[in-house]
């Protein structure tokens, strides 16, 4: 099974990460699949919005625990650093593409998921959507840049608080702080969707390119320092026996449940 599935029709590209097993979590392999997969549409002349999506009714758990528990209780620092590159490469991929991308969110967006929402230039959430960072609930910090993206749309106040406490915010109580800009039901999403997307489509293709490099070029730069910080960061967090007990402490949750493999 793909995956990552990217479906074309006409100037409108859908990438879907098809993991629903694990809610679409992420591994470092399928970050760097994502990036690549919004680095080739670039070149194509035709696309004019790319949609990311997840399968399954959920958007993206984040990074899949699974992976790091694979790694051992002493994971190669090299390792984590690869693999760390690998999850931001989509961040970066996504912020420099010069077509809008649309995060079209239904279900869980947790983690990495939530920075990946984020980064994006739009989000249209479906009544079921959640958002919640978590990284500090596992002994992590964020690492998608998030410590950057996250004030920037709902203010310093709210992004800290959100980010500290882990809190999840329903679809609602997310577009009434500004970081989603539509919420629909999941049944209608679809049509919303189609809308924005019509929209976009009526305009000239050069607004919009133009549009999107002289309002997220600043950012660039800056969002690639923060994602520099978070990732050391996030090496010492991976490191520490507060995560790795935290970590366990998650896995015997699972096994709980038959969900781990």
């Amino acid at each position: 099974m793909l995956e990552l599935v990217s479906e074309s029709d006409g100037p409108v590209h859908r990438l879907t990460l098809n993991v629903p097993a694990r809610r679409n979590a992420l591994t470092p392999s399928l970050a760097r699949g994502l990036a690549q997969a919004i680095e080739e549409l670039e070149e194509i002349g035709e696309v004019r919005v790319i949609l990311l999506s997840g399968a399954g009714g959920h958007f993206c758990a984040g990074l899949d625990l699974h992976w790091l528990r694979s790694l051992g209780p002493t994971p190669d620092v090299t390792d984590l650093q690869h693999g760390l590159s690998d999850f931001q490469s989509a961040v970066t991929a996504i912020v420099r593409c010069p077509v809008p991308v649309v995060a079209v969110v239904q279900g869980t967006a947790a983690g990495f998921g939530f920075d990946l929402a984020l980064a994006c230039d739009m989000r249209l959430a479906g009544s079921s959507a959640t958002f919640t960072s978590a990284f500090a609930r596992m002994g992590l910090v964020p690492d998608g840049g998030s410590t950057f993206t996250l004030p920037r749309l709902v203010g310093v106040g709210r992004a800290v608080r959100l980010l500290m406490t882990g809190e999840t915010l329903d679809a609602r109580e997310a577009l009434s702080i500004g970081m989603v800009e539509e919420v629909t039901e999941d049944s209608a999403l679809d049509s919303s969707v189609r809308r924005t997307v019509n929209a976009l489509l009526e305009c000239s293709g050069s607004s919009i390119r133009t549009i999107k490099r002289l309002t997220r070029a600043p950012e660039v730069g800056a969002l690639e320092q923060a994602l520099s910080t978070e990732g050391a960061a996030q090496l010492q967090a991976l490191q520490s026996p507060d995560f790795r007990a935290r970590l366990e402490a998650f896995a015997a949750r699972m096994a709980s449940r038959g969900q781990i493999a």
